[in-house]
């Protein structure tokens, strides 16, 4: 792993104190904006269930969320990913809690259930590993871009009055663009550590304008001054409860979450490494382990079912810290809020325009991200088909829910959001896996063979299997030096001059393999010979090829069997 030069703390970095406070505060102002969720939720028309169910499930969704939280970063015991990556209230999981609610179970069976989620995800987490042909890099680069999508379309949302149609007004327009302009001003324009906190500052100057211009709620105001400033939450606020019949719904919630995490999980692994190629799916698979557990916790306590937060993640990234020690400051911070009822209904106030603009600064760089993530790999029409009709599905799924005969797909493809796309390019890449074998060969002839039609070998392969550009680059550089100097070494038989080319791929290593008739090249030894060897040793240009293959490749490995001999070369892919 290398620092990346964007980030000034790195994942072991203990945070200096004044710094901590300040990136601590901006994730909860973040993560507090989007309290939003369980106040819609309790105050649905399905629902209705009044202020102190409100305080009393938002108390336990932030506990929730501040296990999670300490989990992931301990990493203990098989549990934990071992990157910073919180856990947010989401909408999504809306149709299939007010499905429960509304049955003879009512609000315990809606939160009961929620085990069935945890299981699923702690299911998942087992098989994660063994998948790691289809959670490739592009497919991650895609949840990442979907991630960004949703947060956007938050914003946009929020911003523009899809809730209630009325529109943004000229005042609500100009309160954000003002919010959005301090946030891209501090981090872009700003080279002192003020751009770490460009978020919060543009979250406080934009409440500022909004209050100024008398766009706060009296009615907020009034409920927040005769909130009580402690409360212990009752929990859990309903009971618990189960259903065999509500097991499905729970599940295919379950399945959209943990699609959710591993694009969460794959921003905050590239922004922690700047060498970072390939997922680490062993992290995956204990990441999702972390929020299954945390979402049997959350069914008990009656905490709302969370999906991990990309823009969290996001916000870290572009104020310039990966540290798993912001971790434990933002874990207090939650539980700090969770028992001050003041603060939880503080967020509630803020202006729908001032978090559209933090929501739409937080899209653009998810949306970079997960667009470089699918730029680094070379793609065949295969996999831009599968990659492509998962974007206009993720992007577009409301139009396709609404044109659905079928209830029970409608209401998952409902639930699931913008993670339709994932799940659309994961199926089309399994299906598409048919007939694209993982290795092929193919015989070249020493006189009639040229640099190019080695390359164009390397790049058809390369686009068929996904590898990464840079990977195939530097592997064409070195087959082709490879090929030339067997070809000019002596080493083939006169009565077969050929070389077989075996090419092997799998998502973390590519193999090249050469196979001839002739004598193989000596083991390659840690430096190269020296001038006086080479005047003086007949097999030192042996060793000076082999020598330089091997700074080439990862690994170089030779086998002598009878009269066939071997080459073979390994890069990273």
């Amino acid at each position: 792993m290398r620092k990346p030069e964007s980030i000034l703390f790195w994942l072991d970095d203990k945070l200096p104190v004044p710094a901590a406070l300040g990136l601590a505060l901006q994730q909860i102002a973040f993560l507090g904006a989007l309290l939003v969720v369980p106040n819609l939720f309790v105050h649905g028309s399905v629902t209705n269930l009044g202020e102190s169910s409100f305080l009393d499930i938002a108390s336990a969704s932030l506990i929730a969320s501040a296990l999670s939280i300490l989990l992931q970063i301990l990493n203990r015991w098989g549990i934990g990913s071992g990157y910073y990556y919180p856990l947010q209230a989401t909408p999504t999981v809306f149709a299939v809690m007010f499905l429960a609610g509304s049955s003879s179970g009512g609000m315990p069976l809606a939160y009961g259930m929620v085990f069935v989620t945890g299981l699923t995800q702690l299911l998942l987490s087992a098989c994660v590993v063994r998948l790691r042909s289809i959670f490739t890099v592009e497919i991650a680069g895609l949840a990442v871009m979907l991630t960004g999508v949703a947060t956007g379309q938050v914003g946009l949302k929020l911003l523009f009055g899809h809730q209630t149609g009325a529109g943004a007004s000229n005042m609500e327009l100009m309160v954000a663009a003002f919010t959005l302009f301090v946030m891209v001003f501090c981090n872009i324009w700003l080279r002192s550590r003020i751009r770490l906190f460009a978020t919060l500052i543009g979250l406080l100057a934009g409440s500022a304008l909004a209050a100024t211009l008398g766009m706060l709620s009296t009615d907020s105001v009034n409920y927040i001054a005769s909130t009580p400033w402690v409360r212990l939450p009752t929990l859990p606020a309903f009971g618990w409860s189960f259903d065999w019949g509500m097991v499905w719904p729970y599940m295919l919630m379950g399945l959209a979450l943990s699609l959710m995490s591993i694009g969460t999980q794959t921003v905050a692994q590239r922004t922690a490494d700047a060498d970072w190629h390939t997922p680490d799916l062993r992290a995956y698979g204990r990441g999702l382990r972390a929020e299954g557990l945390t979402h049997v916790l959350a069914s008990f306590i009656n905490a709302m079912p969370q999906t991990s937060s990309g823009g969290a993640v996001g916000l870290a990234a572009t104020s310039g810290s990966s540290s798993r020690y912001l971790g434990y400051w933002v874990a207090a911070f939650l539980l700090i809020t969770a028992l001050c009822s003041k603060l939880i209904v503080l967020w509630l106030a803020v202006p729908a325009p001032v978090i559209a603009a933090m929501l739409l600064f937080i899209s653009a760089f998810l949306l970079m991200a997960g667009l470089k993530l699918v730029a680094s790999r070379m793609l065949d029409d295969r996999r831009s088909l599968a990659l492509g009709v998962g974007l206009i599905v993720g992007v577009s799924h409301q139009y396709i829910v609404a044109g659905i005969q079928y209830p029970p797909l409608a209401g998952f493809m409902d639930l699931a959001g913008v993670t339709n796309g994932t799940l659309v390019a994961l199926v089309l890449t399994i299906l598409f896996r048919v007939g694209a074998s993982r290795r092929t060969t193919q015989r070249f002839s020493i006189d009639a063979t040229t640099a190019d039609d080695l390359n164009l070998f390397m790049e058809n392969q390369g686009r068929l299997w996904g590898a990464r550009r840079d990977a195939v680059q530097r592997a064409e550089q070195a087959v082709w030096q490879a090929f030339d100097l067997l070809a000019h070494s002596r080493r083939l038989s006169p009565e077969q001059p050929w070389l077989e080319v075996k090419a092997r791929f799998d998502e973390y290593a590519l193999r090249v393999t050469f196979t001839y008739s002739g004598v193989a090249l000596p083991v390659a030894r840690a430096a190269g010979p020296s001038a006086e060897e080479l005047i003086d040793d007949p097999e030192a240009a042996g060793h000076l090829t082999a020598y330089m293959l091997s700074r080439l490749a990862k690994r170089v490995q030779v086998r002598q069997r009878d009269a066939i001999a071997q080459l073979q070369l390994d890069f990273e892919a």
